[in-house]
This record gives C-alpha cells, sequence and structure tokens, in this order.
C-alpha cells in the first residue's frame, strides 16, 4: 500500500488533537523514546511496547492508510531478519535464537506506528508551530520545515518526469530503458536546484532570514497540556525502569 508523504500528515481525528501542536510533539518523542528503551526481549517489555502503540492510536484514531501503512512498512522492513535466527546466537531470555530478530521487529515497528501516528496529528502548520514555541535551534527548525514542505513538491516533480519518459516509450528494457537512466540525473538534479533557487528567492523577499526568530511565540501550556505530557513521561519513566530492572 502507497503512502504519500503529504498524506502522513494531518487527518486525525482522537482526543490527542485537544492538545497544542508542541504538547503533541514532545508526548510522540517521549513515546518514540519509551519504545526504544523497553526491553522488549522479555514478556513485560514486550507488553509494554504493545500497550504504548495501542494506547497511542486510539487516543489519535489515524486514518488507516497511515496506520496500514505503518505495519505493512514495519513487517517489510523487519520481518527478513527471522531468516537469520538459525545463524545467530541465543540470546537472554525464553526466545533463545529469536531474541534479537524479535527486539528488533518489534522496537522497529512499535517506533514506526507512533512515529507515523504522530504525523497524523500535524499539519504542515501545526508542525512549524511546535517548533517554533519549542526551544530548538532556528537553523533545526528551518532545516525540518522546509523539508517537510519541500518533499511532496519534489516528489510531484518526481513523478511529473516519470510520466513523461512512460509517455515517450523511454521504460522499456534495452538501450532505450539504460538511456533514460543515465540522462535522469541530467534532467531532475536541474529542476530540482532550479526550484530551491525560487524558494530561496522568494524567502529572501519576503524576509524569512532576518524575521524568522519573530514568529517564535511563547504561550503558556494548558492544563489538559500538562497532563498529557505528566503522562507521557510516566510512560517513559516506566519504561526506563524495566530497562534496568531488566
Amino acid at each position: 500500500m502507497k503512502l504519500a508523504w503529504h498524506d502522513a500528515w494531518g487527518g486525525a481525528r482522537g482526543v490527542v488533537m485537544r492538545l497544542s501542536p508542541e504538547a503533541r510533539l514532545l508526548v510522540a518523542c517521549a513515546l518514540v523514546f519509551a519504545c526504544l528503551v523497553s526491553p522488549v526481549a522479555t514478556g513485560v517489555g514486550s507488553a509494554l511496547s504493545g500497550a504504548i502503540c495501542g494506547a497511542w492510536v486510539l487516543s489519535c484514531r489515524p486514518p488507516w492508510r497511515v496506520l496500514s501503512s505503518a505495519l505493512l512498512l514495519g513487517m517489510t522492513l523487519f520481518a527478513p531478519i527471522f531468516l537469520l535466527t538459525p545463524w545467530l546466537e541465543p540470546g537472554v531470555g525464553s526466545l533463545g535464537r529469536a531474541t534479537a530478530p524479535w527486539t528488533i521487529l518489534l522496537r522497529g515497528s512499535s517506533c514506526l506506528v507512533v512515529s507515523l501516528t504522530a504525523a497524523s496529528t500535524l499539519a504542515a502548520s501545526d508542525l512549524r508551530e511546535a517548533l517554533l514555541r519549542l526551544p530548538a535551534p532556528a537553523m533545526v527548525t528551518a532545516i525540518v520545515i522546509q523539508i517537510v514542505h519541500q518533499v511532496p513538491i519534489l516528489v510531484d516533480e518526481t513523478r511529473r518526469i516519470a510520466s513523461a519518459m512512460a509517455v515517450r516509450a523511454a521504460t522499456g528494457r534495452g538501450m532505450p530503458s539504460w538511456r533514460a537512466a543515465r540522462a535522469l540525473p541530467l534532467v531532475w538534479l536541474p529542476r530540482v536546484l532550479e526550484r530551491a533557487d525560487r524558494v530561496a528567492t522568494a524567502m529572501a523577499l519576503r524576509g524569512y532570514c532576518e524575521s524568522s526568530g519573530s514568529f517564535r511565540q511563547q504561550g503558556r501550556l494548558a492544563l489538559r497540556d500538562g497532563v498529557g505530557l505528566a503522562l507521557a513521561t510516566l510512560v517513559l519513566a516506566s519504561a526506563v525502569a524495566l530497562r534496568w530492572l531488566a
């Protein structure tokens, strides 16, 4: 199932949408770290990781396409690692040789589910607002915002080039396809650079570089934001405690 970059952002309808954008981003980051540090080789750690994903999905209610794409991508990326099980050393716990593949599968899939579900709670404007309100470096904020905004444009540009090549019968086998593959960088890169130059010129004309810091808004978190951050911190602390005791 294909999921476009811009389709993953926004569309959630859960109670998490009542939180401010920066609170949603911080909660998602805390849950991702909790999935990373949770000792998933044990039964309690696996249950905690699954509970984090389940509770986060139910709280966000992302579009089914986002959730199914996250699960499918996780299985595609990490499930083939189980093919190496006969050649691995037995790990600690009841899983034996499957300890390492299971750890990679569960951690990777849970981080994908939490991350893509978090993206469904943040539109591009929400992400910009969250990054500007958080004490993040201005350069990092500008880079992340530009990546989120420009990647869909570059993907559409690539699709238009591919469609033009298909119409001109340049996608078959043999010498035509080889020549088209060699010429693709000569066509795609100049168009990407030209678009980047136009974006930089537009940003300069609007005074983006001089006034980007003045857009940073300072606001006090609401009570529900504090409750959400407290719950996320509690989950992260629980995962750290289980990792310490494991």
